[in-house]
């Protein structure tokens, strides 16, 4: 493959979305990422689908491990997906792959790879390499059942090794890619395990998929936040998306976006193409009909 050459004052904005989501469970993570350009595909370890129902656009390919004394396959059959990935992005072409898929119509392109998330798709990759490799493992047994557990660093590289590796295939491909993450109080560097200390401000959980984002331009973070209804004058609390820094989250982002934005990702892009727009970064003949950025219309057009 040749090297890529970018011309960057010719590059629409946001031709590719490169994000990370990052916040508490059940904050919002995965609805946020449902609102992107369609069709989205979610690479679902969680076994979560549920909660990503009646969203219209959307597709969720679930990995689950199957029970000891099988052996893990969630990790490889999530590699032979990104291979066909690799190959076609037409989702009616799995069929042999994820069950059902056959059954979509013929041009249900992807235009979104959600990995949901990265913390569940480690473990799946980690329990492969510990089921097939002793020497990686310490063992437990439990009855007839056997734990096993990360035997020391050779584990854990393991484990960080493929997930970065496939992070990175899917970052390359003609897609967004949304990377759902965590968050954890950040620790000290002197904070121990008997003693933890903190910075106030908030990290990545597990720390050492601090390392993946390097490789994302938009670093977001969701919470739930206080308003007041409309409709009942009450105080509710609703996810909220949060893309540039403050003094608890390094957020980043290349979009022009306010500090505080609703969660709908096609939204947000769109709203930054307009302010580009005004201020000529981007046309309007572009950013009406540009045909090298994903098309803003993908969720009206997609029958799913």
């Amino acid at each position: 493959m040749p090297i890529e050459l970018h011309i960057m004052s010719e590059e629409p904005p946001v031709e590719k979305l490169k994000l990370a989501i990052v916040g508490k469970e059940k904050h919002g993570k995965s609805r946020l990422s449902a609102t992107g350009r369609k069709v989205v595909l979610n690479h679902d370890f969680d076994n979560r689908a549920e909660a990503l129902q009646g969203m219209k656009g959307v597709v969720v390919a679930s990995y689950v491990d199957p029970q000891w004394p099988n052996q893990p396959d969630a990790a490889p059959k999530f590699l032979d997906v990104v291979g066909r990935l690799e190959e076609t992005l037409d989702l009616h072409d799995f069929g042999d792959l994820i069950k059902g898929a056959d059954k979509l119509p013929k041009g249900t392109i992807v235009k979104t790879n959600v990995v949901d998330s990265i913390q569940t798709m480690g473990k799946a990759f980690q329990n492969y390499a510990l089921f097939g490799q002793g020497s990686l493992r310490r063992e437990i047994s439990i009855g007839k059942m056997k734990v096993f557990l990360p035997g020391g660093w050779d584990a854990w590289n393991a484990e960080m090794t493929p997930v970065e590796n496939t992070i990175l295939r899917l970052l390359a491909l003609p897609t967004d890619t949304i990377l759902i993450l965590h968050e954890t109080p950040e620790e000290t560097e002197d904070s121990t395990p008997d003693k933890k200390k903190f910075t106030g401000k908030i990290g990545v959980y597990p720390a050492r998929y601090q390392r993946l984002l390097k490789y994302v331009n938009e670093l977001w973070r969701v919470q739930l936040t206080a308003s007041i209804s409309k409709n009942t004058n009450k105080q509710v609390y609703t996810p909220k998306v949060y893309p540039l820094p403050d003094h608890k989250f390094d957020a980043a982002t290349t979009m022009f976006l306010d500090p505080i934005e609703e969660p709908n990702i096609e939204e947000m892009i769109l709203k930054h193409r307009r302010i580009a727009a005004q201020k000529g970064l981007l046309s309007q003949t572009t950013l009406q009909s540009d045909a090298k950025v994903l098309p803003m219309t993908a969720s009206k057009d997609v029958k799913l």
